[in-house]
């Protein structure tokens, strides 16, 4: 019953966010594409598109983001849904057959032609991460919560925020390598020792995606980041 709710507020808010865009007077479009954060008609995934999408006339690059967002979007939550539901069945995935989903949406939003690289890969990281979490490190999350309840204390600080914070909302290179090697040891030693080829591969995936490793350079990053007052390569999760 919660998903079908789930479900309905999703198409109720796709709905509306279409109505508004498409059925709006003349100057309720103009401010659709406005800089005023406080206007209803402001996209939502603005930031995240190339100034080339974003230009008036051209209408074909954010309908066709609308339609990824909307029908692979719609797919991949399903498929998350179903890994919430049964994430036994992911013990015996590799990460390609658990991100399965991840790359549908990545390959549709690449097609609009109106992402920012950045946020392609950040994307993914995202849903692969989640699907991750959700899927085969759950168990070992219990086991890890498990032991942290019967031997208080043991485990150390970093692995105890892991498990009773929620996420952060920025993910950096330094903060998913800390984490990564936060968990290492703990998964090593508690966890099912099927776990940790899949748990490695996944953090390694983590430094790639992000352009951690030196693998991939995101231009658009760069310009921002060169026209900035710092230096950070933060990705900020929108």
């Amino acid at each position: 019953m919660a998903s079908i709710l789930k479900l309905l507020v999703f198409l109720l808010i796709f709905l509306n966010h279409e109505a508004s865009g498409r059925f709006g007077t003349d100057k309720e479009n103009y401010n659709w594409l406005s800089t005023d954060n406080d206007n209803r008609h402001n996209w939502y995934q603005k930031a995240r598109l190339k100034a080339s999408c974003l230009e008036r006339d051209k209408t074909e690059g954010r309908n066709a983001v609308s339609r990824c967002w909307f029908f692979e979007g719609m797919k991949s939550w399903f498929r998350r849904s179903s890994i919430s539901w049964f994430p036994g069945k992911t013990k015996s995935w590799n990460l390609t057959e658990l991100t399965d989903h991840c790359n549908d949406y990545y390959v549709c939003m690449e097609n609009t032609k109106c992402y920012k690289d950045y946020v392609l890969f950040e994307t993914f990281d995202r849903c692969s991460h989640d699907a991750f979490s959700i899927g085969p490190m759950s168990f070992c999350n219990k086991k890890l919560k498990d032991f942290h309840k019967n031997s208080p204390g043991i485990l150390p600080s970093c692995v105890v925020d892991y498990l009773e914070k929620a996420p952060p909302k920025k993910w950096a290179c330094e903060n998913t390598k800390s984490l990564g090697d936060c968990l290492l040891p703990q998964v090593q030693k508690h966890c099912d020792p099927g776990l940790l080829p899949i748990f490695n591969e996944h953090q390694a995936a983590r430094q790639y995606y992000l352009g951690c490793d030196g693998k991939l350079k995101f231009k658009d990053i760069e310009n921002v980041i060169a026209n900035s007052t710092t230096n950070s390569t933060e990705i900020e999760i929108l």
